[in-house]
């Protein structure tokens, strides 16, 4: 049985969204941080949690709000990122 988690659908949508320009990195933001919420309560596989905070911890070094990382990615980085998570796997 497969269970759709309905926000690692919309964190995508934003992600590609967000390369395209129809997304601010704040909206990006909080569709990884409601992925990282629901996978709390969903009881999913651990990876979907894991996946929620590499998104939530990427997004935030280059949003980088308040300074307080010191190890932050422009945006090229960011964006060179954000397209490889995006990229289909090659299936065998």
């Amino acid at each position: 049985m497969v269970t759709e988690i309905r926000e690692f659908r919309e964190m995508l949508e934003s992600g590609q969204r967000y390369l395209h320009g129809a997304c601010s990195i704040q909206e990006l933001y909080g569709s990884a941080a409601e992925l990282a919420t629901a996978a709390k309560f969903v009881g999913g596989h651990s990876a979907i949690a894991q996946i929620a905070r590499d998104w939530t911890t990427m997004i935030d070094r280059f949003w980088n709000e308040w300074g307080h990382h010191s190890n932050p990615v422009n945006e090229q980085e960011f964006r060179a990122w954000l397209t490889a998570q995006l990229k289909p796997e090659p299936r065998s």
